[in-house]
Order: C-alpha cells, then structure tokens, then sequence
C-alpha cells in the first residue's frame, strides 16, 4: 500500500504517518508526492479564534471528515491542540475508509494512562477521566477499563519526590539476537568487551554516585537490565554489583533481569542474591522449544523450569515472567498453553508483550509467518484473563510503534509485587541516572511536566573511550537548580 500524504502542516507529518499505520501498518507513506493507492488531502482554514480542518482520502479508499476546534493563546497547548485536531480527522477518514476499528482508537502515543492523569489534574474523578478519554479517542470499552485498572493499582503507590532518584545500570550484552530485538547489544562471543566494558561502568557508577550525593538525592529504586545481565561471568557480575552496593543499600527495590535462562546458574544467582537484589526476571517469551530456536533464544523450556526451581531454591520471593503474544509460527491454542504451562512456575509477576516488529530486527523479513492482529488480540486478552485468574492486578502498561494488531504491553503483579521502577519510568514520574552504553538518565519536574533527558552513546566500544562524556553529561543535567527541590539522604 502507497499512501500520499499531502498536508500544510509538515512538522505534524510523522504523527499523521502514525494514524495511517494504525490502519496499514506496512503503508509507504509519500508525504506531498505522488504515484500512490491512496491520495490523503489535508487543508485548513482560521475564522476568528476557530481552525477548520478538512481531510479527504481518494482512490483505492475513501473516506471524508471535517472537523473544529478553538485555538488557544498558549503557545505549547496550542501546538497540542493543532496536533490532536489533525490526527483525530484523519482518524475519522481512515475509519470510514478501512471499516477498522483499532482497540485505542486515534492513540499513537506510548503511554495512554497519561491522558487519565491529565483529566483528574483537571478535577474528574478516575472514572469520569477514564470515560472522557474512551469518548474523545474512540478507545475501546476494554481498554480504557484496562487504563482504569491500571491506575487504580498505582495510586496505591507513593509517587517519588523531588529528591529521590532511580539508579539504572544496562548490561549490553547477549549469548545470541532474538530475531524480534531491536536493541544495540552486543553478542558475547569470546568475551574480549566484556571486561573493559565493565572497567568503564564501574568509573560511570563512581561518579554517578558521586552525583547523587553532591545533589543531596535519596535512592528509590534499582535496576541492571539489558541485554541480559546474567551474560556477564560472576566475577565481573560481582564487581558491577559492588559499584552499585551503596546505592543498593538504601534502595526500596532492587531488580535485576536475570533474563535467558540459559545464562543462569548459582555462582551467578548468588551473587545477585547476596548483593541485596528483592526482584529478578527469568523470561521465557514462550514454552515451545521450537519457536525458541526459530527466534534465536537458543534455551529450552527445560531450561527455563531449571532456573525457577534454582532461584527458589537459593530464596528469591519475587519472579517476573515475560511472555511475548505474536511469536512467529505461534497460533492461540500454542499461546494458551505457554500460559497454562507458566502457572506451575508461579512468577510473582507476568509482562505479558505484544510482538512489535522492528525495522532494525529480523521479524521484518518474517511477515509471513506472524499471526494476524485478530489472533494476536485473542492471546493477549488470554494473558489478561490468566494474570486475573491468578489474582494478579495491571500495575503499567506501554505501547510501542509496529505492535500487532496496535495492541499493547502489560505488567501485571501480585498485591504488594508491583514494580516500583517500571511504573516510575513508563509514567515519566521521577528522576532516574542511568549508567551504561545506550542508557538514558531523565531528569523529571511532573508539577509542570517539565523532561530533560542525557543520552548515553549505544555503541559499546565508543561508550569505553568516552566515559568521562557520560559522566559530564549527567553533570549538565543537574546543573541547574529547579524549584521545590531540597536535600536527601546521601549514598556514603
């Protein structure tokens, strides 16, 4: 499908290219060119302190809709409020034309719970915030009870204050690609970066920590993913681990992904334990032995049931689980019975994913063999009945580009096992310092909706030479004094 996208408004053409691909998700989008299946035309006119958009679709579909809104004096409201306008026409345009009608409506957005917070900012009540959303987005009943629920479990859970801080270490290596990741890890191989790379995040943890203390900020929450942390050996597991204990110490949740069971073993899950970890994840992504070597997994279920039965063994109380809906060559029943199969495990919590088809992956070549969104749908409302079943409660959820059947990612815990770091991050609610290549420190004022971010480079061997760089950039980062902050407790 060729698409044609002819709009005034070229700084909003990428958010219309999203609203296109909720409907055709593989579209070539041509914006102002020519030659396509379908002809997108967008204009607009201002009558006094009304702005007029009018988008028609032409061709092989077709499709008409106009709509209104005023405009604000609020430059960054305004800019908002344009953006929104526009989407939600083309929206209208693409319903009438596809006859589809996508669980989250006109949303392209990564975090849907936003727009209930927003709502009860302005005085609605969660219930009202949630059925204003559902009705201006067109979300399906289904989903905006999800976002219900989901907000419901968080506000059981104190917010982090201005002077508490996530701590975030990335571990960017893997013993082999999932053909579905699109992250810039590298493989292990002979292990020649592992030690030098460990070097270097020690110095970034050290003067991470330095930070902390010189901005008077107070632990919160700890994280080590990746990639798979448990690719290190345990020495160097160790040493990492060590560099981060002060922060450990004073942190009220310590998660470390232990991830592919097959790096897993009890020198590794010792040292884990003994540093202070209270959660870990020992993710599947499925039960089936075949779809794990189409993928690139190279574990077993075997495997998987092993390393369960080790961390229980060795005391862990807390498990997550990640299971992934839309495998290559999986159907509904194959999915169902991952879920059944996962219950004799009983992780504490379930993440349970929606296949996002990366360009930077593998699975793009794959198409052929993916489920389609309806069977994907139907797995993912098996995930959540499952998790209900269980008595496990949606605590977040996120959503990303080229998910199938524009679905969604959820988290789903036991009371009391909500993970405090993920909600802090997919919510956008607190400051995290991140250290390792590709992470990404945020600093977060969410009184104003204020974001500033510092970027670590993702390439490894670039990350080593220009650590200090990392540093110095955290450093700017909290440079500046921002209101209403005041001291903490420090990590000596």
């Amino acid at each position: 499908m060729i698409v044609c996208l002819h709009t005034p408004t070229l700084p909003f053409s990428n958010d219309l290219a999203d609203v296109i691909r909720i409907f055709w998700g593989d579209a070539e989008i041509r914006v102002n060119g020519s030659g396509g299946d379908v002809l997108v035309s967008h204009t607009e006119k201002t009558e006094g302190r009304v702005r007029f958009c009018r988008i028609a679709a032409e061709g092989a579909f077709e499709g008409l809709s106009e709509r209104s809104a005023e405009i604000s004096d609020d430059p960054l409201l305004e800019k908002r409020f344009h953006k929104r306008l526009i989407k939600q026409t083309l929206y209208d345009v693409m319903k009438q034309a596809t006859g589809v009608l996508p669980p989250w409506g006109s949303l392209t957005g990564i975090r849907p719970t936003r727009l209930i917070y927003e709502g009860m900012s302005r005085g609605l009540s969660l219930e009202e915030a949630a059925e204003e959303t559902r009705l201006r987005f067109d979300i399906r009943p289904d989903k905006a009870d999800l976002l219900r629920q989901i907000v419901r479990v968080q506000q059981e859970i104190a917010p982090p204050r201005m002077n508490e801080v996530d701590l975030y270490v990335g571990i960017p290596f893997c013993v082999s690609r999932c053909a579905y990741c699109s992250f810039l890890s590298g493989e292990v191989g002979k292990g020649k970066q592992l030690q030098p790379y460990v070097e270097a995040l020690e110095r970034e943890i050290a003067g991470t920590l330095l930070l902390i203390r010189e901005q008077g900020l107070t632990p919160r929450a700890f994280y080590m993913g990746g990639g798979t942390p448990t690719s290190l050996p345990p020495a160097l597991l160790n040493r990492v681990l060590d560099a981060a204990q002060p922060f450990i110490d004073r942190a009220r949740e310590v998660t470390v992904e232990a991830g592919r069971p097959d790096t897993i073993d009890e020198s590794k899950l010792l040292v884990i334990r003994d540093h202070g970890a209270t959660r870990i994840s020992v993710n599947p992504q499925t039960m089936h032995d075949k779809t794990l070597e189409r993928i690139g997994r190279r574990h077993t279920t075997a495997q998987t049931e092993a390393a369960y039965a080790l961390a229980r063994r060795l005391g862990f109380r807390h498990i997550n689980m990640d299971l992934i809906a839309g495998l290559p060559g999986e159907n509904e029943d194959m999915f169902r019975q991952t879920l059944i199969w996962s219950r004799a495990l009983f992780p504490e919590s379930l993440t349970v994913h929606t296949l996002a088809i990366k360009r930077s992956s593998l699975l793009h070549l794959w198409e052929a063999q993916l489920p389609d969104g309806d069977m994907v749908s139907r797995m993912v409302e098996a995930g959540r009945q499952e998790a209900e079943a269980r008595g496990m409660r949606p605590y977040y959820l996120y959503r990303q580009k080229h998910m199938a059947g524009n679905l969604e990612n959820v988290g789903y815990a036991l009371p009391g096992h909500e993970c405090v770091y993920n909600i802090d991050m997919m919510e956008e609610t607190g400051h995290v310092l991140a250290a390792g290549a590709g992470a990404i420190s945020k600093r977060v004022d969410p009184a104003v909706g204020r974001i500033e971010r510092a970027p670590n480079v993702s390439e490894i061997s670039q990350y080593i030479e220009r650590n200090e760089e990392m540093l110095a950039r955290k450093r700017q980062l909290w440079a500046e004094k921002w209101p209403g902050e005041a001291g903490g407790v420090s990590c000596e």
